[in-house]
């Protein structure tokens, strides 16, 4: 065994899961230790080092070119499954703006996201759904895998990740739509009838009133169907798990 070979195999495996851990849903979050993240991440790279063959044979320009190739896998597979875990906040952004809670809307720091009442709740429910379903040991087994398809320095990036990510925004907004459009639709329907009060009784001041009505038909709408969000919950991990499994089949040599 080659000792700069293994280090050079080391750098390689710790810009993947350094960049995966950098944009990953759950550990992305500015709240998160940066020490904690870079702990993680080569603790994971010491596992896969292990597992995986040494890299040979490149030369100064090869390797900048592999470990540019390996941030940009990576990166990839963060974003694309974050972009399904951020469908739930999407969905409760959909609903704080119809159900009128849009002006009570605080800066999220650990997001960098301007989030309203109902967006923020689904925030941390589909933080406490992650954990609960084992979606982080589902992205730390992902990235980890790869390696056994995609060795250190044999990740490639193409076209191919195109359709990857279109069938990814595809299931976000499915999840994004499923967890919106019972609230949306109800508060549509309370829209429309306090338009047809506002003409049947024109003294009434609809705009106020509708503000309160709005917002606690909203309310017990969501918390009406809650219940449902478990299912979506699951539908998210398995979504997430089918986005590792397309990125790592696209990403291959």
């Amino acid at each position: 065994m080659n000792l700069p070979d293994v280090w050079l195999t080391l750098i390689l495996i710790l810009a993947r899961v350094l960049s995966f851990l950098t944009t990953a849903p759950v550990v992305n979050r500015r709240n998160v230790p940066a020490l904690a993240k870079i702990g993680l991440g080569f603790y994971m790279s010491l596992l896969v080092l292990s597992r995986v063959p040494d890299v040979t044979g490149y030369e100064t320009a090869g390797f900048i070119f592999a470990l540019v190739a390996e941030v940009a896998v990576g990166l990839a597979a963060g974003v694309l499954t974050d972009w399904l875990f951020m469908s739930l906040t999407m969905g409760g952004q959909l609903m704080d703006q119809q159900a009128g809670f849009g002006t009570a809307a605080i800066f999220d720091p650990s997001m960098s996201l301007q989030l309203s009442l109902l967006s923020t709740l689904l925030l941390y429910l589909a933080l406490f759904l992650m954990l609960q379903l084992n979606a982080h040991h589902v992205l730390i087994m992902g990235v980890v895998r790869s390696f056994e398809v995609i060795p250190p320095g044999q990740a490639t990036v193409s076209t191919s990740l195109l359709p990857l990510a279109l069938r990814t925004i595809t299931a976000a907004f499915g999840l994004f739509m499923r967890v919106a459009a019972p609230v949306v639709a109800v508060v549509m329907l309370t829209d429309i009838t306090l338009g047809m009060v506002g003409r049947t009784v024109p003294q009434l001041n609809v705009l106020m009133l509708g503000l309160p009505v709005k917002a606690a038909t909203a309310m017990l709408v969501f918390a009406a169907v809650s219940p449902a969000l478990l299912g979506i919950g699951d539908s998210l991990v398995t979504e997430i798990e089918l986005g590792l499994l397309g990125w790592i089949e696209v990403m291959g040599p």
